[in-house]
């Protein structure tokens, strides 16, 4: 007999459009709820598309990679990796972006498992979403997140390692007044980081100085204003930390423009190594990583994941 949307309700004593929003990662609902109501579907093996088995029956052999509205230079290269990786098995790639929350092409995709399996590059599917959809025959691979469940695998990049060496090649240079410009708050990658910062001064035994802690959204434009900001204000940073390159282009800008000249009267030293930073004169001091590999690393887990017989160990793995 097939469970429909109307016994899931039932059972959990809610309404059918509380059900709807909830497997629809809906921001409507609170998480409490969301999380009882999947539970319950769970356990009544309710599927939200009575269409998705038959759509499992029958491989798509296409791979989802869902993202956000925009682009950087980050997933650029993170994307040439996932598509080499695809090419070279067989697989078509469709992407798909998040714009439009639970009424977008993105959450249509995933929700109705109309790919094999999902690389997914947003925050904006929350944990809940991510473990709802995730199963033996719809693995889902998350970069540079941690979610925690079966059949969902992570890739990470050495965030908090990196932010330790940049700090502590800026301390062992002699400065002790650090300023970190920093990513958005719901930021993996920016939390990491910060966290390295953090961790280096401890190391060194130096105090963290809230005046040096700058809020920036990982975009030049933010980080060009912000240093335009602080030197005008007279507070000329001897040694800075920029939580991605752009955000060190951004203030390398804004340092010419005031007649600064780096590295001589500015140390600065970014995060990712993107192909702008070869670009700069002098040079950007980056953190490196390797993107593309780390793209292809996602896509072959993810393949591997979706053709192995037996239940492989749901891992977290890192790039260095």
């Amino acid at each position: 007999m097939t469970v429909t949307i109307k016994d899931v309700a039932k059972k959990a004593n809610v309404s059918i459009a509380t059900v709807s929003y909830s497997i629809n990662g809906s921001p409507r609902i609170s998480e409490a709820t969301r999380e009882h109501v999947l539970k319950v579907a769970s356990e009544l093996n309710y599927v939200a598309n009575n269409n998705a088995k038959q759509l499992k029956q029958k491989k798509s052999n296409a791979i989802g990679l869902f993202f956000n509205s925009w682009f950087g230079p980050i997933y650029s290269e993170l994307v040439k990796g996932i598509e080499q990786a695809c090419h070279q098995h067989g697989y078509d790639l469709v992407a798909c972006s998040v714009y439009g929350n639970e009424g977008s092409t993105a959450h249509k995709y995933i929700r109705d498992r109309m790919v094999d399996g999902a690389i997914v590059l947003t925050n904006s599917f929350d944990d809940a979403f991510i473990k709802s959809v995730a199963n033996k025959d719809f693995p889902v691979v998350v970069l540079d997140r941690e979610v925690s469940g079966p059949h969902i695998y992570n890739i990470l990049i050495d965030n908090f390692g990196g932010a330790f060496s940049a700090t502590k090649a800026l301390i062992n240079a002699g400065f002790e007044e650090i300023y970190y410009f920093g990513g958005p708050a719901d930021s993996y990658d920016a939390q990491k980081r910060f966290d390295g910062y953090i961790s280096a001064l401890g190391y060194y035994k130096i105090n963290v100085d809230q005046s040096l802690l700058i809020e920036g959204d990982f975009t030049e434009r933010s980080a060009y204003q912000k240093m335009k900001e602080l030197i005008e204000e007279g507070k000329q940073p001897k040694a800075v930390f920029a939580s991605n390159d752009e955000m060190a282009i951004g203030i390398i800008r804004a340092a010419k423009e005031k007649g600064i000249v780096i590295p001589e009267q500015m140390k600065l030293i970014g995060f990712d190594d993107i192909q702008m930073a070869e670009l700069m004169i002098p040079r950007l001091s980056t953190i490196s990583h390797q993107k593309v590999g780390m793209g292809e690393l996602a896509a072959k887990t993810l393949i591997d994941a979706m053709n192995s017989k037996d239940d492989m160990e749901d891992s977290e793995n890192s790039t260095d």
